[in-house]
């Protein structure tokens, strides 16, 4: 087990502050048989040479330049070429992993992805630790703090159009990825892919250890929040296209699930039974979210 060589796809954009002690926590993993593809996304900061003195002193550490910058899920599609190996985590870099995150998770998969002697297309996801800039703990339970029930991700009716599973605490076996192939360009987010089509295909599961500390700040995408009135507006605003992207991704999720070419319409019989099964059962987690992606889905989806 401890030979398994496991790919970690880093994917970065001017990560200059907190980058090194991110590497710096999977390098010193227990599990220390893993490549580390490091995908740097048209960084104006100090970023890459940051990660070239790291490489040239480490051989498990590769950097690869994205030709274009297109965001986070071309980042780490960018990066995925680059893995060839049985088992793949995805990395953000201003977080910090417990040393036994690998070990775990890994051991977790394994466990897990054999069904009827073959193995499965499989993912797992674990909870956080939130913690501010200084990694001074802000909740010591991502999912309670942020009032989301993980079990809800097992459910494929629910990653049909949401997912709170975290890229940067997955793991997913290469059944999956084959399965699966880089993420399209109308879905918003790579871990909520590749959470549904471990569901559709095969299987997903849950570790309730948090095996990562989240890092809350000001320059990342969900950190803290400014506050006066223009931030609120230029937040909602960013928080409504999330919501858009959403609905297209869960238009297309929803065709891909009922066998139907992504281009075909939906009646407005479909969207409202979609309503009624998909979104009503979990309408009072993220209420406000809800009510906009309901809106949304029956005017655009």
């Amino acid at each position: 087990m401890c030979n398994t060589v496991v790919d970690v796809i880093l994917a970065a954009h001017n990560g200059e502050k907190y980058i090194k002690e991110q590497i710096e926590s999977i390098l010193g993993q227990t599990h220390s048989a893993l490549k580390l593809i490091v995908t740097d996304d048209g960084s104006k900061d100090s970023t890459v040479d940051i990660v070239k003195s790291i490489a040239a002193i480490d051989t498990r550490v590769s950097l690869h330049i994205c030709p274009d910058s297109t965001g986070v899920v071309s980042n780490f599609n960018y990066g995925l070429q680059f893995s060839n190996a049985d088992y793949i985590f995805f990395s953000d870099q201003d977080d910090v992993w417990e040393d036994t995150k690998i070990e775990l998770m890994l051991s977790k998969m394994r466990e897990t992805e054999m069904v009827n002697g073959a193995v499965a297309p499989c993912l797992g996801f674990s909870n956080l630790h939130v913690v501010d800039e200084h990694l001074q703990t802000i909740h010591s339970d991502f999912y309670r703090f942020s009032q989301l029930a993980p079990e809800n991700n097992l459910n494929i009716n629910y990653l049909l159009w949401r997912s709170s599973v975290y890229g940067c605490t997955t793991v997913m076996n290469r059944v999956l990825f084959n399965c699966a192939g880089k993420v399209p360009a109308r879905i918003a987010m790579h871990d909520h892919w590749y959470a549904f089509q471990a569901a559709l295909h095969g299987k997903i599961f849950y570790v309730p250890q948090t095996l990562i500390r989240y890092r809350q700040h000001s320059a990342n995408v969900v950190g803290a929040h400014q506050r006066g009135l223009l931030a609120r507006i230029k937040r909602f605003r960013k928080t409504l296209d999330g919501i858009k992207r959403s609905v297209v991704s869960a238009r297309l999720m929803y065709l891909m699930y009922h066998h139907k070419d992504e281009n075909s319409p939906l009646s407005l019989t479909e969207k409202l039974s979609f309503l009624k099964n998909n979104i009503l059962p979990y309408y009072k987690e993220r209420l406000a979210y809800n009510m906009i992606f309901s809106i949304l889905w029956l005017t655009h989806g």
